[in-house]
């Protein structure tokens, strides 16, 4: 059954922590000995003026919470407040937002960073585009499933939230893998407590119970970078990724979210 046409709305209490879009690709030559940052920052500088070298950290979500591990070394390329980043990897380049305002405004920003992908690094060749949403939903109170299950569609929730375990569900995660045909839209979702997002430099993490809904939408084909289809291919990742999450709501939860109504682009 397909999915249920939603209206779009901004919220104005949005739980949106992330937004990813990535693009993978064959090794750089240049980005172990340094060689190609220079030509690339000075692209970018105009948009993301801060640049630092890092060791990338990398956050797995599972039933144990959330779980960090070591990964390779990256050059960041941020926006003065933090809000907007370009991540350059050796096989990949990202552009992440934590100040998310409307989905034409990341697609032009990430159409910026393929062009310099292309025209500056020479990439020519593309492995993987994704595109993710991670949502960490708060509501004042909501501490169980039981909660939760006045809040989000209980066929969402699934068992957990319905009275047929004896005592209080403490944690739920699960993962759904949504095969598509064009690409594959991971489902992570469950009760955790703290944050699954990192905070910024200077910003207090947030504490207490909130529920994620962690939507990843991806493909994995090898075949020539064409910037203009990754974007048409991004917008409709993005569509079935918002009438997904408008799916998941019970309205007394979107109703406190704050809806207002925008236009499609």
């Amino acid at each position: 059954m397909p999915l249920p046409k939603h209206s779009l709305f901004l919220f104005r209490k949005s739980p949106l922590k992330l937004v990813v879009g990535q693009v993978r690709f064959p090794a750089l030559p240049g980005f172990s000995d340094g060689s190609s940052i220079p030509p690339f920052s000075k692209a970018v500088r105009g948009d993301y003026p801060r640049s630092d070298k890092e060791n990338q950290i990398s956050f797995q979500l599972s039933g144990k919470g959330v779980e960090q591990s070591a990964g390779e070394t990256l050059w960041r390329f941020s926006t003065r407040d933090n809000s907007w980043a370009v991540v350059l990897g050796e096989t990949a380049i990202t552009l992440e937002a934590r100040k998310y305002s409307s989905f034409d405004e990341f697609l032009s920003r990430f159409e910026g960073v393929l062009t310099a992908a292309k025209e500056v690094l020479e990439v020519t060749e593309q492995t993987r585009i994704g595109l993710r949403y991670v949502n960490e939903i708060r509501y004042p109170g909501a501490e169980t499933m039981a909660d939760w299950s006045q809040l989000l569609r209980p066929e969402f929730l699934g068992f957990a939230a319905s009275d047929i375990l004896d005592g209080p569900v403490e944690r739920t995660f699960q993962e759904v893998l949504w095969l598509r045909d064009d690409g594959v839209l991971a489902i992570r979702h469950g009760l955790l407590t703290g944050t699954a997002v990192p905070p910024r430099m200077g910003e207090i993490p947030a504490s207490g119970r909130f529920y994620l809904l962690d939507l990843d939408y991806y493909r994995q084909e090898d075949r020539e970078l064409d910037p203009t289809e990754i974007l048409t291919k991004m917008r409709r990742y993005n569509s079935v990724m918002y009438q997904f999450f408008s799916w998941t709501l019970a309205r007394k939860l979107e109703e406190y979210m704050e809806p207002e109504p925008c236009e499609p682009k």
